[in-house]
């Protein structure tokens, strides 16, 4: 049996799943499972995902079904046999080490109930212009939130820990502040990931999570902890649309990086 599974679920990826999918198959730790759903994608995803399918590591689950992403994090810890399941984008890239080096710190420090990673920020060609976090490498880091498709903890932190499907787009921050008091979040400061962030517009992004995060307050109107959150998320659309409507919307997704770089292709850090 393999220790870790890899899943990641997919809706109309094909501009960048094979190469998500390459950055796992090339992977220096080897004995996994690679699992990918399909969330009844209609464009070639399907069929780059099955091309994969002479790698006997690689599964693809696939119903025909839309089901959204929250449903589809909820059904992979059932399809999973191992005893780690680590998270992935379809639009994000491994660096070659990291299911090497998490699994090392999982397995040197069993206390961790989930870890997370530091990233590089990529654009839509692949090159890295920054990186969340300004650490030292092989430094962890006590956290309350991750950068979502880095993390990996055992497959039965997963199976009991579900996602609210309801918290629409913000499934996973009502995960953290759900969980958060009850377990060790950690984060290793090396950069193990490619993190695509992309696109213009990116105030619709917050706006298109409003009802998500109504429902979060409805359910947890006496948190101060989620009514923080809320706030922050509301003042964060706001500010995103007056910088979009200024032009220069692109200075905010420049700040989620606490170093930013001249653009060089992602290859160079591999």
């Amino acid at each position: 049996m393999p220790e870790v599974t890899i899943a990641i679920p997919f809706y109309n990826a094909e501009k960048y799943l094979e190469l998500a999918i390459i950055s796992v198959l090339c992977q220096t730790f080897t004995d996994f499972t690679l699992m990918l759903i399909d969330d009844g994608s209609t464009d070639s995803s399907l069929e780059i995902a099955q091309r994969h399918l002479v790698d006997k590591r690689v599964k693809v689950i696939s119903d025909g079904k839309n089901m959204n992403l929250g449903n589809r994090l909820n059904q992979i810890p059932g399809l999973t046999e191992t005893k780690y399941l680590a998270r992935m984008d379809a639009d994000d890239i491994m660096h070659p080490q990291r299911l090497e080096k998490q699994l090392r710190i999982l397995n040197d420090n069993p206390n961790i109930d989930v870890l997370g990673a530091n990233a590089y920020s990529i654009d839509d060609d692949n090159n890295v212009v920054g990186q969340r976090m300004d650490f030292s490498d092989d430094e962890l880091i006590a956290v309350t939130t991750f950068i979502h498709p880095s993390i990996i903890a055992k497959t039965e932190w997963f199976a009991n820990n579900l996602y609210d499907v309801s918290a629409l787009r913000i499934e996973d921050s009502e995960l953290w502040l759900r969980t958060g008091n009850k377990y060790i979040f950690m984060a290793t400061s090396e950069p193990l990931l490619f993190y695509r962030e992309i696109g213009n517009q990116y105030y619709k992004k917050y706006f298109k999570g409003f009802p998500g995060v109504l429902y979060m307050l409805r359910k947890n109107k006496f948190s101060i902890k989620h009514w923080i959150f809320s706030i922050k998320y509301f003042l964060a659309s706001i500010i995103y649309m007056f910088f979009n409507f200024l032009g220069v919307e692109y200075i905010l997704l420049q700040r989620r990086n606490k170093l930013q770089f001249k653009k060089k292709n992602y290859s160079f850090y591999i």
